[in-house]
């Protein structure tokens, strides 16, 4: 009779020395991270009445997205060219603003790589829209 109340008490598993390890784990992985605040490029979402109320004040270079085509002034463009052509000499351009329009069928990464391209010219006025 003994030895079957020794088998029972045997069979416990006592958690709390695991979850006091996961806890300290979770302290120091969080101690141990770097937190590094990426640099953020402000935007404002527009639509195509807005940007085209603002073309009298400003001089606002319009690219279209359409089918995963890059169009300036409705010729085919690639990135290249418009990075090399517009983005590295925006000082001396006679642009205030870029507004890009964005199609539904056209992929985020050329979206993606236009800004990136923006960012490393570091132009900073940059419009959104979604209306053709």
């Amino acid at each position: 009779m003994l030895k079957a109340q020794f088998k029972k008490r045997s069979l416990r598993i006592n958690i709390i020395p695991l979850i006091d390890i996961i806890f300290l784990m979770l302290v120091f992985f969080m101690l141990a991270t770097n937190f590094n605040k990426n640099q953020l490029i402000s935007f404002t979402i527009s639509n195509q009445k807005q940007a085209s109320n603002n073309s009298s004040k400003e001089k606002l270079m319009i690219i279209f997205l359409k089918k995963n085509q890059i169009f300036y002034k409705d010729d085919k463009i690639n990135l290249k060219k418009l990075e090399k052509e517009y983005f590295e000499n925006w000082n001396s351009t006679q642009f205030d603003r870029i507004v890009i329009l964005n199609d539904k069928e056209s992929d985020v990464q050329l979206l993606v790589s236009i800004l990136d391209a923006i960012k490393k010219n570091r132009i900073k006025n940059v419009n959104f829209s979604d209306e053709p």
